[in-house]
């Protein structure tokens, strides 16, 4: 677990609500999976779009949730953080929360015609 502000570094937060600064056990986009603790980022999809859901993931435990736009309903013990790109944040959050795996990988490659 990391506490919000240590993983907030990777992102640029355009407008927020809340200064809690809470220990985010995961990081979900899938208002299903929402558990206590969770990072909850709403993300528009090609069919469904992730803002619709963010008043269910607080209810099922969300303490913090990344969004474009800042919901009508704020919930003042949660911390609401309003960026541009919902993926792109959710990318570059992941990777901060999971100490940038990438960087640790080894590629090897092979070449030839036989």
């Amino acid at each position: 677990m990391k506490k919000l502000n240590d993983i907030l570094t990777a992102i640029e937060v355009v407008e927020s609500c809340g200064s809690a600064n809470p220990e985010i056990k995961n990081i979900i986009f899938d208002s299903r999976l929402v558990e206590q603790g969770s990072l909850f980022v709403a993300v528009k999809g090609t069919q469904v779009d992730g803002h619709t859901f963010i008043e269910k993931a607080v209810q099922s435990g969300t303490v913090a949730v990344v969004c474009e736009e800042l919901p009508q309903n704020i919930f003042k013990e949660l911390v609401y953080l309003k960026v541009k790109s919902s993926q792109l944040a959710m990318a570059l959050l992941v990777a901060e929360f999971f100490d940038h795996p990438s960087e640790k990988l080894k590629l090897v490659g092979v070449t030839g015609t036989n």
